[in-house]
């Protein structure tokens, strides 16, 4: 196994590690360390089938079905395909130089209580241009605050918005993938998570302030606690805090939800890209559901 560093930022490249077998027990944890303490990993030159993907989820800490906003695979249960053309390649984008998937910034399912806890992406399909994704990490953003701000923010809680994420990608959906359920604004309750929260295996500090699920600062609403939010948001998307990934073919992009931030730089319309996506079961609850604590201020 050689590994080798991804990027200024952190993160590391894997080359002779083949996720399409079992591997043994002592490499399996050497694998999940690796995971663990780096966040971001990519497995080059892999070679899999979908069940083969999932499967490899196992080392991880097994899969779990997104059930929202995605069209499951017709052929294996856990795989999500993300294509620019749909998931059974029917969806012809009507603007070939129209950006599609673009997406902000963003934590998954920061709209539940219980969040995943990583996802792996599987490169199938490269557009000539395009069709990266971008990586801020929530450790490395905490780390570079100053010692004022660090205090102002420790016991600070963000307003995680479901309806301000669906207000934005309906903003920014040019075409509806055939399949695609309808998403109510109503679906789920806003949740607050610390903006500050110790990482449940590493126990570092990570700020989280996902962009397009943050509403608001539950202890300052109104317009000190947007302020306040933009600062954080001004200070994460800096251009040193961002790593963006351009993938090839077997790419096997494995990243840790609970530290990284990720967002998609969108491919032209008239490129493929398709990527196998699966998701890394979730475990402790980090969020709250805000109604929970509404008669508790004062």
């Amino acid at each position: 196994m050689k590994i080798s560093k991804l990027s200024e930022l952190g993160g590391v490249a894997v080359e002779g590690v083949d996720l399409s077998v079992r591997v043994s027990a002592e490499q399996a944890l050497e694998l999940k360390r690796l995971y663990d303490e780096q966040g971001l990993v990519v497995f080059r030159g892999q070679t899999l089938t979908k069940q083969q993907l999932v499967d490899a989820g196992a080392l991880f800490g097994g899969t779990m079905l997104d059930k929202v906003g995605i069209v499951p695979d017709a052929e294996v249960k856990g795989i999500t395909v993300i294509s620019t053309r749909g998931p059974t390649g029917e969806v012809m984008p009507p603007d070939p130089t129209k950006l599609i998937g673009d997406l902000e910034w963003h934590s998954d399912q920061g709209y539940l209580t219980v969040p995943n806890r990583g996802k792996i992406l599987y490169a199938t399909q490269v557009p000539e241009q395009g069709g990266k994704t971008g990586f801020i990490d929530g450790q490395l953003t905490y780390n570079a605050l100053s010692d004022a701000m660090k205090k102002c923010i420790a016991s600070l809680h963000v307003i995680q918005s479901w309806k301000r994420a669906e207000s934005y990608t309906a903003r920014n959906r040019d075409y509806r993938i055939k399949g695609h359920e309808e998403l109510r604004t109503d679906r789920f309750p806003d949740v607050e998570y610390p903006i500050v929260y110790e990482h449940p295996v590493s126990g570092q500090k990570i700020l989280n302030v996902p962009p397009l699920w943050a509403a608001g600062i539950f202890e300052m609403p109104g317009s000190d606690g947007n302020a306040l939010i933009e600062q954080l948001v001004d200070h994460i998307k800096q251009p040193q805090f961002q790593y963006w990934h351009s993938y090839q073919v077997g790419d096997a992009l494995l990243w840790d939800n609970w530290r990284f931030l990720h967002a998609a730089s969108g491919t032209p319309g008239r490129y493929v890209r398709t990527l196998w996506s699966i998701t890394i079961l979730g475990g402790p609850e980090l969020g709250r559901f805000a109604a929970r604590r509404l008669g508790c201020v004062h």
